[in-house]
């Protein structure tokens, strides 16, 4: 009996990321029944730590696509602890990772504990946009920073945003960063419906 349970582990761990499914699991029950609720425009903050599953093949800092995926459960808490979520469902849309940019500052080495800060910088009709730091708790030093474009599907993007955020509804003004690099990603975009 335990060589079949042990056998079948073994299989699930073979053909999933099953790591990535119980962090997932663990951040959104975390954020939904622990963590109190935020507004869409406050800054959530989620803890990490750089351990020997994060580093590249030097082990000696985070390997820069465990940047990509620690964004991933930073979104997943900010998106319950806003009710954000729940309103996509509630409309009957869908979000999904639109385009993302990250700049790396400085590595994270092993060991070192750090947060990922997200914050909701603005929206316009059809996606959100998110800012999200990597910061060191050691010393606050900002090693990466990412921009998300977030698309909202079959949704009003303004109406969600004036439902969630009721009085204090306000579309912030654009940063120059997130500007310049929507002005890159339609160069992409359009080079490539030339090329299709």
């Amino acid at each position: 009996m335990w060589m079949l349970l042990v056998g079948f582990i073994a299989f699930f761990y073979v053909l999933f990321d099953v790591n990535y499914f119980i962090r997932i699991a663990f951040t959104i029950g975390l954020a939904r029944y622990f963590r109190r609720k935020v507004k869409p425009y406050d800054e959530t903050v989620i803890y990490g730590i750089c351990t020997t599953n994060d580093v590249d093949i030097f082990i000696r800092h985070m390997n820069n696509a465990r940047y990509v995926r620690e964004l991933d459960f930073a979104r997943f808490d900010f998106y319950d602890r806003s009710n954000l979520y729940n309103e996509v469902v509630k409309r009957k849309g869908n979000a999904m990772q639109g385009a993302s940019n990250i700049r790396y500052r400085r590595t994270i080495p092993i060991f070192n504990v750090y947060k990922v800060q997200t914050k909701l910088i603005y929206w316009d009709d059809k996606a959100i946009y998110l800012e999200q730091k990597f910061i060191t708790l050691s010393d606050g030093f900002v090693r990466a920073v990412a921009l998300s474009k977030q698309n909202l599907v079959n949704i009003d993007v303004d109406d969600m945003m004036k439902s969630l955020c009721g009085k204090d509804f306000s579309r912030p003004e654009m940063p120059e960063e997130l500007e310049k690099w929507l002005q890159s990603v339609e160069i992409s975009s359009s080079k490539l419906r030339k090329s299709d």
